[in-house]
């Protein structure tokens, strides 16, 4: 049996099944270990990870301790509740009006992040000119419909993920940004931090940066040592704000003082700081690596939402599931009608019934004529539940 424990009621013998953290916070090279010496329990501690699910089958048992079920399901109505409390923003197109001025932006911010990289990597100046006016228009395009700009957050090149994700966090940090109802201005310098908060990465060895699959404990020091870097930078950079560079210098601090590169916590570290930390971590467990698959978007919220007391300010983790949806763009679901689809939109009335996708029948097994769903009209059909693409072999590509 799974159940969930806290890090203090380990014991050596018993069975870790899941760190119940996201790879970015530690450095052990599996996740499903045997705990042989106290050693490793102090090494979890170590790495601020507050509670694990472990195998009752494979090690010793802890008998007062929910089933990993349990806290799935509670998990899963507490952010039912969340999203249920929210009705989406308004939007001034619709998201297949404005995906392909979005997609443009894209590439161009792509395009120069790559630039703005190699030249940092041969150690010139950051040109902040360079990404203002890509800011104003990730800007534009989210006031326009954010919906068009999450969607493309998830579509990534494992080869371009570094400059890949700083696009993705510089567009998911404005949809935030947008949905807490932040002064343009404000919402203009975090997209320029969320753009540049990874540049200290060019400080780091290619061989160690590149690195395919989990660092050695030396390596993973010396990858945390890049948000030094980054601050630094940022720092000497003319033209950076205090808000642009709290992206940059506090996306790896967590909210009980457990992050790096200072163990800040709670009001040590400002709101922007706090919003950047979820937004890194989400795009980042989202994402393909060489060295892991990306999480689906609705069970990543749910860790996140889990993880919230210690690594995530609660109030900040909520107000972001209601900016994205419990079921975010480029979800893929299933219904209770055995229809299947991919969110595309989110819906006018709830969080909770998007617009759909439709292109198949789970219970027929077979391809349907793609159409459109509004869920918030069709009152008969409600989400069963969200799945991964590999299940049905899709791109999900092809749907933006």
């Amino acid at each position: 049996m799974i159940k969930k424990i806290k890090t203090s009621d380990l014991k050596v013998g018993m069975y870790i099944h899941d760190l119940n953290s996201s790879w970015m916070e530690h450095s052990f090279i599996s996740n499903q270990f045997k705990i042989k010496a106290d050693k490793d329990i102090k090494k979890m501690h170590s790495h601020g990870i507050k509670s694990v699910y472990i195998d009752t089958q494979k090690g010793l048992d802890f008998k007062h301790a929910p089933t990993a079920a349990d806290t799935l399901m509670d998990v899963h109505k507490k952010a039912i509740n969340v999203a249920g409390i929210e009705k989406p923003i308004s939007k001034q197109t619709r998201v297949g009006e404005e995906i392909q001025q979005a997609r443009s932006i894209y590439k161009a911010a792509t395009k120069a992040m790559n630039n703005i990289m190699t030249d940092a990597r041969l150690g010139k100046q950051v040109q902040v000119e360079l990404v203002q006016p890509i800011a104003e228009q990730m800007i534009e395009s989210a006031f326009r419909n954010k919906d068009a700009l999450i969607s493309l957050s998830r579509i990534k090149s494992k080869d371009e993920y570094t400059f890949m994700h700083s696009v993705s966090v510089a567009g998911l940090m404005v949809s935030f940004g947008r949905a807490m109802d932040m002064d343009k201005k404000v919402i203009h310098e975090i997209a320029v931090g969320g753009l540049l908060h990874d540049i200290g990465k060019m400080s780091i060895p290619l061989e160690i940066l590149n690195k395919p699959g989990k660092h050695t404990p030396s390596e993973w020091e010396i990858m945390k040592s890049h948000v030094v870097h980054s601050r630094e930078i940022l720092k000497q950079t003319p033209g950076i704000s205090q808000q642009a560079l709290d992206v940059g210098a506090l996306h790896h601090e967590r909210y009980d003082g457990s992050g790096y590169p200072d163990g800040l916590k709670h009001d040590q570290i400002s709101e922007i700081g706090q919003m950047s930390a979820i937004v890194d971590v989400y795009d980042a467990l989202t994402s393909i690596r060489v060295y892991k698959d990306a999480w689906e978007p609705t069970i990543t919220l749910k860790k996140m939402l889990e993880w919230s007391p210690h690594h995530f300010n609660p109030e900040l983790i909520q107000r972001y599931i209601r900016s994205l949806g419990i079921y975010p763009i480029g979800t893929l679901v299933e219904l209770e009608s055995g229809l299947v689809g991919v969110v595309i939109e989110q819906g006018e009335g709830s969080l909770l019934q998007p617009m759909l996708r439709i292109f198949y029948n789970a219970k027929k097994t077979s391809y349907v004529k793609i159409r459109e769903m509004d869920l918030t009209r069709e009152t008969s059909d409600r989400i069963l539940n969200a799945v991964s693409p590999s299940k049905y072999g899709i791109d999900l590509s092809i749907f933006y």
